[in-house]
């Protein structure tokens, strides 16, 4: 029964260790699993940091073209400063020669050839202006549309890139949420592994005082000693110093060896040994029991009554021994020379500690 609740305990330990083995397997590929979702994130960050600066670069592009056309402008402004000062030059020799007709009509008619000429070079001079205005004024609101374009794209750019890293905050505040939660329930399990850990070791030290509490029981019980051995077949012509009872009915502790016949004393203790033996056919027997080679009892199975007579007898005796630890009991032939036993262990004998 003690073999068979050791086998149980075993049993239970092992389902316990096993149950811890699984949930170690299920932490290490909850703990991959855990890595390669990182692992993805961190690959969908570096792809969007790619597309972020790939948008930089767009937007320097731009500014280079910002920068260039208001190189442009400025050089556009300057020749409109000079148009103007053309113009203020023009204007200013309108009035001299407004000055000069009026004085010319004053002279003399011979200078009205002169007078005509100098108003058909005005006339071309006029035109010319006008032309000069019309293509400034066409140069100047070419200039204005693309620079609205310019900046129409500018602030659809700015426009994008607001976008982009409004969707990037939105992405890395997911991305740290994900991650904040995926490590709480990281934490959690972890948590309950180590709960389950401290119960399993809770168990096993339960385990080890159950079985430390049973070895001490097994101890205590082994301090009982008692056997029970006999012999199932008999011999009518037997001369031989130790008998031996091969066949033990009953033992519990150590002590008696069924090769030998002897019984080793495992402590210290008062014992009882007990032998009953029945002659073979016709014969007598005597046997002792022997404590260290010193016969202490003898029983004795005697026939004394010739050969017309068909009878058997049985010889039994009891003797209490203190015995020490290490010390031998055993039976040994005292005279005769033959017995008798069969299956049911007619021949037997016995012994136990009393305390």
């Amino acid at each position: 029964e003690s073999k068979n609740k050791e086998l149980d305990d075993m049993s239970i330990l092992r389902q316990m260790i096993n149950q811890e083995t699984i949930i170690r397997l299920a932490l290490v590929k909850n703990f991959h699993a855990l890595v390669n979702d990182v692992i993805v994130l961190k690959q969908s960050l570096a792809k969007s940091e790619w597309k972020i600066s790939e948008l930089q670069r767009a937007v320097t592009s731009l500014q280079k073209e910002n920068r260039e056309l208001k190189k442009s402008s400025s050089s556009s402004d300057s020749r409109i400063m000079e148009e103007e000062k053309r113009q203020f030059y023009f204007n200013k020799t309108n009035s001299v020669l407004n000055d000069v007709k009026i004085e010319v009509r004053y002279l003399s008619a011979t200078l009205l050839d002169f007078k005509e000429r100098t108003e058909t070079e005005n006339e071309s001079r006029d035109k010319k202006y006008e032309e000069l205005q019309r293509h400034f004024n066409s140069s100047i609101a070419d200039l204005y549309v693309k620079n609205s374009q310019i900046k129409q794209d500018v602030t659809s750019q700015t426009a994008l890139i607001h976008g982009f890293e409004d969707s990037q905050s939105k992405t890395k505040r997911a991305f740290l949420e994900n991650l904040n939660r995926t490590t709480s329930n990281f934490e959690t399990k972890f948590q309950s592994f180590k709960n389950e850990q401290l119960k399993l070791s809770t168990a096993v030290a339960s385990l080890e005082l159950a079985n430390m509490n049973m070895s001490k029981s097994n101890c205590e019980n082994s301090r009982n000693h008692a056997f029970s051995a006999g012999i199932s077949l008999g011999k009518s012509v037997w001369t031989g110093g130790t008998l031996v009872f091969p066949v033990v009915i009953y033992s519990e502790g150590t002590g008696y060896n069924p090769s030998t016949g002897i019984f080793t004393a495992p402590t210290a203790g008062t014992y009882v040994f007990y032998v009953s033996v029945q002659s073979a056919h016709q014969k007598l027997i005597y046997l002792d029991i022997v404590l260290n080679g010193s016969a202490k009892v003898r029983a004795m199975a005697w026939y004394n009554s010739g050969s017309s007579v068909n009878m058997i007898q049985t010889g039994t005796n009891l003797v209490i021994l203190h015995l020490q630890t290490g010390d031998k009991v055993w039976v040994r032939r005292g005279g005769g020379d033959g017995y008798y036993s069969d299956g049911y262990h007619i021949t037997t004998f016995s012994g136990f500690k009393l305390f």
